[in-house]
């Protein structure tokens, strides 16, 4: 059962970032299923290391898209990613947590700023 569907309002456009965007609410929709189905353990540790590979490849993707169009909210939009993967970075460093904490609290933070992040930030970014 996922939490959040990929859907044509969420579409960019371009294809590549498109792409991307589905990939990371797959991530999103398995440590969901983790959690219904008590894997959370092996799901989180699998979406942790996508997430921290796959953010930066589509950053990187996403922000080389807009240099080259001379986007005026480049700043911004990078600084919004960087802060991504700074709590990213603190999930995955935190000892403090359960798996299932951790789950979780990633789950939130994929759900709230992965969707709004698409749906605003981004559709704003490709004039869709």
């Amino acid at each position: 059962m996922p939490i959040a569907i990929w859907t044509p309002e969420l579409s960019l456009g371009v294809a590549s970032l498109d792409a991307d965007h589905q990939k990371l609410i797959d991530t999103l929709n398995l440590v969901f299923d983790a959690l219904l189905f008590d894997r959370s353990s092996s799901a989180l540790n699998s979406a942790l290391t996508t997430l921290d590979d796959y953010v930066t490849e589509h950053f990187a993707r996403e922000e080389a898209w807009m240099q080259a169009r001379h986007h005026p909210d480049l700043a911004r939009h990078q600084q919004e990613h960087k802060a991504l993967r700074d709590h990213l970075a603190l999930l995955c460093a935190s000892r403090d947590l359960s798996d299932q904490e951790r789950s979780v609290e990633l789950l939130m933070i994929l759900r709230d700023w992965l969707l709004g992040h698409i749906a605003h930030s981004d559709r704003d970014a490709s004039g869709a």
